[in-house]
């Protein structure tokens, strides 16, 4: 299922994507969703049967669709955010900017940072250009929703614990981020002015039918930028899986609802990787469009 939530004529509503067309999620199953607060994965999670016989009965046709006036966070609900360092690729071209290699350590364990979680936004929003930088950066990674809480998970049964995954935009201010690196602590500030959300969340029963055997998505993903191609990578390119991360994650730590495992920058899906001698660094004016057949879009302008 494909869910999202969106501001309408009548405020706030939680909506499922069915055939190119919303529809209000909590009309469907008779629960409030927009105040159902951390109960939310749960509630939706014990009315799939129900959300899905709606539709296979074609009931949908009796219901007004919802045309969003804007989207907001698919999540309604966001505790931590660890974001990963995945992608092979992506570290070795990043590091290779910086003249080093892959370190061994980074074979022997799945590594995060927290990402801060004041700053979020959902897809077509308007991204302010940070002042202390002249060269912000996208990076499009794909992100795992914690839907049931859980510790010291086990691979083999970190996909129960997955709600849903969504495509996300981590917003880097790159010559900040050389100073900070520096220091030894990791990024700060020159990640933590903007984090944003794809337009939908696909849950993960469905996300299961891209599995291939070693548990990693075969699922395309792409970015535009000014309307002209940038990157395409296939997500399968992933070193670590998602039961990877958050089996990692959860080792004598408890995971909970609304908890965000970002999967780390897609290989070749920054402007640091490439250079900015190919498009320049992102600057007012800018548009930012992620893509993905199967977790839809993420579209940001920056002003």
């Amino acid at each position: 299922m494909k869910i999202g939530r969106a501001i309408t004529d009548d405020g706030p509503k939680t909506v499922i994507l069915h055939e190119s067309l919303f529809y209000d999620l909590s009309e469907i199953t008779g629960v409030d969703l927009e105040s159902a607060g951390p109960s939310f994965y749960y509630l939706i999670q014990k009315n799939i049967d129900k959300i899905r016989d709606f539709f296979a009965q074609g009931k949908q046709e009796s219901l007004q669709d919802i045309i969003p006036k804007s989207y907001l966070i698919p999540t309604p609900l966001v505790n931590q955010i660890r974001d990963f360092y995945a992608f092979e690729e992506h570290v070795r071209n990043a590091r290779a900017r910086r003249g080093s290699e892959v370190p061994k350590e980074w074979y022997e364990f799945p590594v995060y940072y927290y990402s801060g979680n004041s700053s979020l936004y959902p897809s077509d929003y308007n991204i302010q250009k940070p002042e202390f930088t002249s060269e912000l950066d996208f990076e499009i990674e794909l992100a795992a929703i914690i839907g049931k809480e859980g510790r010291n998970i086990s691979k083999s049964e970190a996909w129960d614990h997955i709600f849903g995954f969504v495509l996300m935009n981590d917003w880097s201010a790159r010559d900040q981020q050389r100073k900070e690196m520096t220091i030894g602590l990791g990024p700060s500030k020159s990640k933590d002015f903007a984090t944003s959300f794809g337009r939908y969340l696909v849950t993960a029963d469905e996300v299961a039918t891209v599995l291939d055997g070693n548990g990693k998505l075969k699922s395309e993903v792409w970015v535009n930028i000014n309307g002209s191609e940038f990157m395409r990578n296939n997500l399968s390119t992933m070193h670590w899986s998602f039961s990877d991360l958050i089996s990692w994650a959860s080792m004598d730590v408890t995971l909970r609802p609304g908890d965000i495992i970002m999967s780390g920058t897609v290989g070749n899906g920054c402007i640091l990787e490439h250079g900015p001698d190919k498009t320049g660094w992102l600057k007012p004016g800018d548009s930012v469009r992620f893509g993905s057949d199967f977790f839809g879009e993420l579209l940001s302008n920056i002003v």
